[in-house]
C-alpha cells in the first residue's frame, strides 16, 4: 500500500513539475519584442530564455529519474502483488483439498451408518413452495428445495443428490435422486423408504413421476446399482411402480 501511494506522488509530482515549466516555456514564445526595444533589452530577454532552457533541461533529467523511480516501485509493487496472489492460491488449494478429504471423510462416516426407516409422518413434501417453481426465473428457489430435499433425504437413502425437472407447460415436475447409500446391505430398507417416498409424494399435485438411482457396495467393495421410476397420471392417483433394476 505504501508502495503505491508513492507510486501515485511521483505521478503528481511529475505533472506538476511538467505543468509548471510547459507554462513558462508558452509564456517566453508568446512574449514579442517591439523592433525599437533597447539592445540591453534584447540580450537579458535572450539570457532569460537561455536560463529557462536549462532549466527545462535539467527539470527533463529530473523527470526522467522520477519515472524510473515510479517505474521500479511499479515494478517492486506488481512482484509483491504476485507473491501475494500465490500465496492466496496456494492456501485456497489447501483449503480445497482440506474440503475433498472433509467430504470424503463425512462420506465414510455416513456410509458406515445404517440406513434409517422412513419415518411415517414423511419429511413434509407437501410444505414446499411446488408452485412457485413455476414462477419466472425462480431458479434460486429451485435449488434452495433441491438442496434443502438432499439433506432431509440422506438418513433414508444415504448421501444423494436431488434434482428437480420442471415441465412448464404442462406445469409438473418431476423429482430425480441419485447417490451412493454405502452398503448392499441397505437394500431392502431402501425399496421400502423408496416406497415411502413414493407414498408421501402423493400429497405434491404437480408432480407426476419420481426417480431413484442408488450406488450399492457389496462386500467385495463393487459398485451395485438400484433404480426404480414411479409415474402417475392424475395429481389424485397413487404412485405407480412402473421400472425397476437391481
Amino acid at each position: 500500500m505504501i508502495i503505491n501511494w508513492m507510486s501515485v506522488g511521483l505521478v503528481i509530482l511529475i505533472l506538476i513539475v511538467w505543468f509548471r515549466r510547459m507554462i513558462i516555456k508558452v509564456q517566453l514564445q508568446r512574449l514579442n519584442v517591439p523592433p525599437n526595444t533597447p539592445l540591453s533589452f534584447q540580450r537579458k530577454l535572450e539570457y532569460v530564455k537561455q536560463a529557462e532552457q536549462e532549466k527545462h533541461v535539467s527539470a527533463l533529467l529530473f523527470l526522467t529519474i522520477f519515472l524510473a523511480i515510479g517505474l521500479l516501485l511499479t515494478t517492486y509493487g506488481l512482484f509483491q502483488m504476485e507473491d501475494q496472489l500465490h500465496v492466496v492460491t496456494e492456501r485456497t488449494n489447501q483449503l480445497k483439498d482440506e474440503l475433498y478429504t472433509l467430504k470424503k471423510e463425512q462420506k465414510q462416516i455416513i456410509n458406515k451408518l445404517p440406513i434409517k426407516a422412513y419415518p411415517s409422518k414423511g419429511i413434509g413434501l407437501k410444505e414446499y413452495p411446488w408452485d412457485d417453481l413455476f414462477s419466472e426465473e425462480n431458479r434460486e428457489k429451485q435449488y434452495e428445495i433441491e438442496s434443502d430435499l438432499s439433506t432431509k433425504v440422506s438418513p433414508y437413502f444415504g448421501l444423494s443428490t436431488t434434482l428437480i425437472v420442471l415441465d412448464i407447460p404442462t406445469q409438473t415436475l418431476n423429482i430425480a435422486l441419485a447417490g451412493d447409500s454405502g452398503s448392499e446391505e441397505n437394500r431392502q430398507q431402501i425399496k421400502d423408504n423408496v416406497k415411502a417416498f413414493a407414498k408421501e409424494a402423493k400429497d405434491v399435485s404437480k408432480l407426476t413421476q419420481i426417480t431413484f438411482q442408488m450406488n450399492l457396495m457389496n462386500d467385495k467393495e463393487k459398485k451395485k446399482t438400484y433404480s426404480c421410476t414411479f409415474s402417475r397420471e392424475n395429481a389424485d392417483e397413487e404412485f405407480t411402480l412402473i421400472q425397476e433394476e437391481e
